[in-house]
């Protein structure tokens, strides 16, 4: 987790966040990765941040502004073949829904749980198909 430029969470915050992502982490294989603060040129921006990850192919970045009221999630390449577009939509809307009522922890928390289990379930799935 990198708190880009003092989102101000506490240090409880923080671990919170840790063990969110340790989950997501646990229930579907893949690696999580969050990013909280202000990053330059849009989405190509956060895709130069995902790049520069240690195993960007199997892991998720989230960034997440609060100031500027935005949010990007980068999957890499054996990443999105767990969670397509469908899953982090809904893992994104689970997210703004709670940044617009002022929870910014329980949006991330929140989006993690959504994004941990519709990796798991298409896991699940794949092994079950022949």
């Amino acid at each position: 987790m990198s708190d880009g430029d003092g989102a101000g969470l506490s240090p409880g915050q923080s671990a919170d966040l840790e063990r969110a992502l340790q989950a997501a982490e646990q229930q579907c294989g893949l690696a999580f990765s969050l990013f909280i603060g202000p990053w330059m040129d849009g989405r190509v921006g956060v895709e130069r941040m995902h790049a520069q990850l240690q195993q960007p192919e199997r892991t998720v970045l989230i960034a997440v502004h609060p100031e500027e009221r935005k949010l990007e999630i980068v999957t890499g390449r054996l990443a999105r073949l767990a969670l397509d577009d469908e899953a982090c939509e809904l893992a994104s809307l689970s997210m703004t829904t709670s940044f617009a009522a002022g929870n910014l922890v329980g949006g991330i928390r929140n989006g993690l749980s959504v994004l941990g289990e519709q990796g798991r379930r298409s896991a699940v799935q794949w092994i079950d198909q022949p």
